[in-house]
């Protein structure tokens, strides 16, 4: 049996304290009778706690001290291990019938991408520990109460489920951090530092731009995509204090994560009264989107920032006019205004001038190990 399929250890039922009791009065040779009359209960008090259908209050316990010469915890002990055991026992069936539920997520693709599902427990235990609740009804209850607003493309199928999940891994490990409170003064001051990392070896980035962030209030992960979600980041406020960027590699080019992360920051920078959690697909055209208008305006802005950021509109527009899209001009144009190569292709591919196939050898290819670092 896999493993990751094995249900926790349970124990065998434990017998209800009453039975304990009844083996004390054995020994002393006393009726339920005198046992009232010494803890000074009433018969039926004493009668279904024998059978199991009482439980052993404090109260009980203190006269049991007395009567049996074992201190109260030691009642109050076998009380707890057995109403414990008890609702195991019922969780345990509980589970069972939650299968279904738990069927609808992609489990085998979580644990191969090392998602936070804890080992050694079924599905439905695992899943429902890496949500944080209790039943699949809590699941629903709060993620329906997230606030989560996804882009929806319709060329491509997404699986609620799916969805959930990459958000749920995404809270987990932005909440590793040891985040100081957002300071947009020193986030916006930031921004040139970080358009400059669009230079360097894209498998050595992660950790400089975390640390950037950071410093800032904003923790950014980077969180494999999982099947049916088509998700290239997030954005969301935390709290009322801290942000988090949720980053996929999605394209595995260097233009499309710059451009996600600064489309993600976009988001934070501009749109901090905002407390939904923005799931994107940034990549694709907006108008291939099913998106209500409000979403729709903030979208938008959160593609010029990151558009401008990049690379500012005059400068773009100084280039065009030059009309050389050779290798060597958007090396050196690229150069000029600090960032990366790739940037630029990108840019010209989305804006037309450079057909998809045009300029990719200044593209970096990504195939970074994913790291869940804080």
């Amino acid at each position: 049996m896999d493993s990751t399929q094995r249900s926790v250890f349970q124990p065998r039922t434990v017998l209800h304290p009453g039975e304990t009791v009844m083996e004390y009065l054995e020994h002393y040779g006393w009726s339920q009778s005198d046992l009232a009359r010494r803890a000074g209960l009433t018969p039926k008090t004493v009668s279904e706690i024998c059978s199991g259908k009482t439980s052993i209050s404090p109260t009980t316990a203190l006269a049991f001290e007395n009567v049996f010469q074992r201190p109260a915890h030691f009642w109050l002990n076998l009380q707890r291990g057995y109403d414990e055991s008890s609702a195991r026992s019922k969780y345990s069936h509980l589970l069972s019938q939650w299968e279904n539920w738990a069927s609808k997520f992609p489990i085998k693709e979580m644990r191969d991408r090392q998602f936070s599902l804890p080992s050694g427990r079924s599905n439905v235990d695992a899943l429902l520990a890496f949500f944080g609740v209790s039943s699949p009804e809590s699941w629903s209850s709060v993620w329906q109460s997230s606030q989560v607003a996804y882009r929806q493309t319709r060329r491509s199928k997404t699986r609620e489920e799916s969805v959930a999940a990459w958000v749920r891994e995404v809270e987990i490990l932005a909440d590793q951090f040891d985040l100081p409170a957002f300071d947009e003064k020193r986030l916006k001051s930031s921004i040139e530092e970080l358009r400059k990392l669009t230079r360097v070896r894209a498998e050595t980035i992660l950790e400089p731009l975390q640390e950037i962030c950071s410093s800032a209030g904003v923790a950014v992960v980077l969180v494999p995509e999982l099947p049916n979600t088509s998700i290239s980041g997030c954005a969301r406020w935390m709290s009322t204090k801290t942000a988090l960027i949720g980053l996929t590699l999605r394209y595995k080019t260097d233009d499309q994560l710059w451009f996600t992360f600064f489309h993600e920051l976009g988001h934070v920078v501009l749109h901090r009264k905002k407390q939904s959690f923005v799931v994107d697909n940034a990549a694709e055209d907006l108008n291939d989107r099913i998106i209500d208008p409000e979403m729709l305006i903030l979208e938008n802005e959160a593609n010029q920032f990151a558009a401008d950021t990049l690379i500012p509109p005059q400068e773009l527009a100084a280039f065009l006019r030059k009309n050389v899209f050779t290798n060597e001009s958007i090396h050196d144009f690229a150069k000029d205004i600090g960032v990366g190569p790739g940037i630029v292709v990108g840019r010209l591919q989305h804006d037309h001038v450079l057909e998809q196939h045009q300029g990719n050898a200044l593209k970096q290819k990504i195939n970074m190990a994913f790291r869940k670092e804080s």
